[in-house]
């Protein structure tokens, strides 16, 4: 058996212990059965897709919109919080070390398959004005208000990160982008069997709509813009826009 499907084994086995009322699960980005870790960026149809990987159990940090170096960072700490207090036997031979700790946590961040999701930052700017969760802002300013205000792509969530472009969630402290793949929401039929067949079976997504605010007006999201608020979107997102190619 390899590393990496020994410490898959190790981790599910340890989700399933009784030490509490729920297993501890590190949290909604990371499956450690399908070995796959999904970062999920607000706003982007994640909802769906975090309801079809997220296994059972208390997770260990609740935000499910962890970005992918706090996810990498986040693991090593899961697997200490899983090591604790586990000796109970003379001498302490059986124990990991925490050099043990931190080559299982990076082993998983690296075999795993990573990935995550996008979306037209001009409909995605919409759907953050009109959202009915986290900091809701429709009935309180205008929508050519919320635009010159808008300067992160984290606006309005209750965990904001204060990331400026949705490619932030996706890379590293250098800058470099360190996701294996990533797919424009409105590609998500299309991606799902590509994401199958990266994964070999392993991750097997349905589309489905969850999360979905009917009083949302993204799908219309051209007819809110002015020139002015479209430029400023444009300026502002503008990484996202390059990188991942969208047009008004």
């Amino acid at each position: 058996m390899n590393i990496a499907k020994r410490i898959v084994r190790e981790a599910i086995g340890n989700t399933l212990k009784p030490q509490s009322p729920k297993p501890l699960i590190l949290n909604e980005a990371v499956n450690f059965e399908k070995q796959c870790i999904f970062i999920a960026v607000p706003k982007t149809g994640t909802t769906s897709v975090r309801s079809q990987l997220k296994q059972q159990g208390a997770p260990l940090i609740g935000n499910p919109h962890l970005n992918i170096v706090q996810v990498r960072d986040s693991l090593y700490v899961y697997f200490l919080k899983q090591a604790l207090g586990q000796n109970k036997s003379f001498p302490s031979e059986s124990i990991s070390s925490d050099a043990d700790l931190r080559s299982k946590a990076k082993e998983v961040f690296y075999s795993f398959f990573k990935f995550s999701a996008v979306r037209n930052p001009w409909a995605r700017t919409v759907s953050l004005y009109s959202r009915r969760e986290g900091v809701k802002t429709r009935d309180k300013i205008s929508f050519e208000e919320f635009c010159k205000n808008h300067f992160y792509a984290s606006d309005t969530c209750y965990h904001p990160t204060l990331h400026q472009n949705q490619l932030d969630w996706l890379c590293d402290e250098n800058g470099r982008c360190i996701v294996d793949y990533v797919y424009r929401l409105e590609d998500f039929d299309q991606a799902i069997n590509e994401i199958t067949e990266r994964t070999n079976g392993r991750v097997r997504l349905e589309s489905k709509n969850a999360n979905r605010n009917p009083n949302s007006d993204s799908r219309l999201y051209r007819d809110l813009y002015t020139e002015e608020t479209r430029k400023l979107i444009a300026k502002r997102f503008e990484r996202d826009i390059d990188n991942f190619k969208y047009t008004f």
